[in-house]
């Protein structure tokens, strides 16, 4: 949880994390030093979504996914927005999370954003109340849950646009997916199924700003954030973005710049 803006954060995998602390004392907020809470029965379907950080300033992204197969996106940039910076970035890996306390454990399996994430050993819990994402960590292993060790996010709701999409045509252990958020900015995250080293440039994460003309559907980006090459939304070509019934988005180029939308230039998405 380290620079989660977070210092933790919305495309498959378990951290082994262990049990900490002593039972006894509380600390100033109220929680217990051995960090466990309260029975959560549907916390496992509850945290299913794409969850924004309340946390995060202008220019910075701190997002998680957790998918219904087990599976976590987390992607982070700070102010500085730079690629050079090993924290920003995004990471990919399996999850559980305990319904009996929300002991949340992680296993990342592609980590472009070192320290930041769910990559480091550190004991969470994960809680939803009020439609509030909170990830809490004991950051410094005391044993206790400081008041500056507990992140609260909202969850971006899947409606239009709006919400993580999976592409069709991945491969099965491919990731490729889209995002788009209502503060007008959209991810883009992909990891190959053949090379899912961090030494590839075309895994990786790209962030930025978008528009879909209401009458035309044309897409317009601004790239913010960029470490995976020539993938996404970087290059310069005309775009439209096509919602059908809420679950499925096709995203149309004009590759050859003809001004015709030829059958392989549309590209299909549905919800994760």
């Amino acid at each position: 949880m380290k620079t989660f803006k977070i210092a933790l954060l919305a495309l498959s995998m378990t951290l082994l994390l262990q049990g900490c602390g002593d039972d006894s004392d509380s600390d100033s907020d109220g929680i217990s030093t051995d960090v466990t809470q309260p029975d959560q029965p549907d916390i496992d379907t509850e945290i299913v979504g794409m969850w924004n950080s309340d946390d995060t300033g202008d220019g910075e992204l701190s997002t998680i996914i957790f998918m219904d197969d087990g599976t976590y996106i987390q992607t982070q940039v700070d102010g500085g927005q730079l690629t050079s910076d090993p924290n920003n970035g995004m990471e990919l890996g399996s999850y559980s999370v305990s319904s009996t306390e929300g002991k949340l454990t992680a296993t990342p399996i592609f980590d472009k954003n070192g320290t930041s994430g769910l990559s480091d050993s550190t004991i969470r819990y994960a809680q939803i109340s009020n439609g509030k994402l909170t990830l809490k960590a004991d950051e410094n292993g005391n044993g206790i849950i400081d008041s500056n060790e507990s992140y609260r996010f909202s969850e971006t709701k899947s409606e239009g646009i709006l919400g993580p999409w999976d592409f069709d045509d991945a491969d099965e252990e491919e990731l490729v997916g889209l995002a788009f958020l209502d503060n007008d900015t959209y991810i883009h995250v992909q990891v190959d199924d053949e090379d899912g080293s961090v030494d590839n440039l075309e895994n990786g994460m790209e962030w930025g700003n978008y528009t879909v003309d209401p009458v035309t559907n044309k897409l317009s980006t601004t790239i913010v954030y960029d470490d995976n090459g020539g993938t996404g939304f970087s290059e310069p070509k005309t775009r439209y973005a096509r919602v059908t019934g809420n679950i499925s988005l096709s995203i149309e180029l004009d590759e050859n710049r003809d001004d015709i939308i030829d059958d392989d230039e549309a590209f299909e998405f549905s919800r994760p």
